[in-house]
């Protein structure tokens, strides 16, 4: 049975000359006003050795701008009953911020100053700097961070521009001064690729109209395009054979585990078998693994796989943990299990639950002011074009058993050249997996 797609509101896209993309959303209802500034200064941009500098860079905004010190900047947003949302994925760094509808003037505003006027002031950065190397302090004692930690690091291998985590590693954040910041700032935080987006009960066009007129008064602040070293992504190659990394985490009684092999990127156009194969994998509550490793053998109550889908490439990953005496046979049956699945592919019943799912699930993430602009704004960055929302559930549906099974092979955590990643107890760990793989020791701080 096919899923009726979800009718997008009114809503318009204007491309400026300086490469700029304008879209505004009707959303009527609630009287809100949303604008959310995407631009072109994600995590993939960071410079060598200065790995989190994009991050770093988006926290500082807040503190302070060429206007206004740090407290007033928070006066100003909390005037407005706001909160501004500043984040970092691997492609964007993103400011958001929702107020009433009759203080969408003084939103702009206000969203233009941080984005485009911080003053990186001396005593601001080394705060931020000290406040970025004691979260990383702090992350070392959390092993499911380390491992999402070192899984982007050791999955998309050494020099790859999406190889390390968005926060960046305390032996590069070490050495952040202003002129990092003020730098990524001046290359980065262009209109060439940027996008802002504005969801609001007034019609598109008049939404259109109240951008432009902001831009207008703050053009001086915001160059076009600047000179960028142009990223370079290169194909990922698997490794010969399943290989093993142990990131020794003294005194561990659980193991954290991660099984990873590249994915597909964003952009790929068997993205529907892909989703729809991953949740019947282990994507969902009543998914294949699920099943076999938390409710058939209680060996750990957190288990799932996942597809990351960055623009330009991705990673299939397995995730669970389990006390270090069962280390080896959850490891087993995950691999045991996900192999099988590349060989055979979902079942039907499978493939129709999933379907089911991803369909029922999707109109949720488009609910919100926040989620749509955050949606719609996506899918143009990422060259996938409106189609992709407003036809996400048919392409679901439209997904074969076939599809889903020839693909199975294809993108299984477990398939040839997978790595498997343990964080625990270096010595209990290498006892567990012997004769399994190759196994590597690494230490803790080499991913702090």
């Amino acid at each position: 049975m096919t899923s009726p797609d979800v009718a997008l509101p009114p809503l318009r896209i204007e491309k400026l000359p300086s490469g700029l993309t304008l879209v505004a959303i009707q959303r009527r209802g609630l009287p809100l006003f949303h604008a959310r500034l995407s631009l072109p200064a994600g995590s993939c941009e960071d410079p060598r050795g200065k790995a989190g500098l994009a991050q770093f860079t988006v926290d500082l905004l807040r503190r302070g701008t060429r206007r206004r010190p740090a407290q007033d900047v928070d006066d100003l947003i909390e005037s407005m009953g706001a909160q501004l949302a500043a984040d970092v994925s691997s492609e964007e760094a993103s400011l958001a911020l929702t107020v009433p509808a009759e203080l969408r003037e003084a939103a702009l505003d206000a969203l233009l100053e941080v984005a485009l006027e911080p003053a990186f002031e001396e005593e601001e950065v080394a705060a931020a700097r000290r406040r970025t190397v004691a979260g990383l302090q702090s992350d070392l004692d959390e092993p499911g961070a380390v491992a999402g930690r070192a899984v982007v690091t050791l999955g998309y291998g050494p020099g790859h521009p999406y190889a390390h985590p968005s926060a960046g590693f305390r032996r590069d954040v070490e050495t952040f001064q202003r002129e990092d910041a003020a730098g990524f700032h001046a290359t980065r935080y262009q209109q060439q690729g940027a996008l802002l987006a504005l969801v609001g009960q007034a019609a598109p066009d008049e939404l259109i109209d109240v951008a432009q007129r902001k831009l207008a008064q703050w053009q001086a602040s915001w160059p076009g395009r600047s000179q960028r070293v142009a990223l370079q992504f290169a194909g990922m190659l698997p490794g010969q054979g399943l290989r093993a990394v142990v990131v020794h985490k003294p005194d561990a009684t659980q193991a954290q585990v991660r099984i990873v092999a590249p994915g597909l990127p964003r952009t790929t156009p068997r993205y529907p078998e892909a989703v729809v194969m991953n949740t019947a994998l282990g994507g969902g509550f009543t998914s294949l693994l699920v099943d076999a490793i938390r409710v058939d053998r209680g060996l750990s109550y957190s288990v799932s796989t996942r597809l990351y889908m960055n623009r330009r490439a991705g990673l299939s990953l397995f995730s669970s943990f389990t006390k270090n005496e069962t280390l080896r046979e959850l490891v087993d049956v995950a691999l045991e299990k996900m192999r099988e699945y590349a060989a055979s592919g979902p079942s039907e019943d499978a493939v129709e639950k999933a379907r089911r799912y991803l369909a029922g699930l999707f109109p949720l993430g488009l609910e919100s002011h926040e989620a749509l602009a955050e949606q719609v704004a996506d899918a143009l960055l990422d060259g996938l074009g409106l189609e992709h929302l407003s036809k996400y559930r048919s392409r679901i549906s439209a997904v074969t058993v076939q599809q889903a099974r020839e693909i199975a092979a294809e993108l299984s955590p477990a398939r040839e050249g997978a790595l498997l990643v343990v964080v625990g107890e270096a010595d209990n760990a290498r006892r567990a997996l012997a004769g399994l793989c190759p196994i590597e020791v690494r230490q803790l701080e080499e991913f702090g």
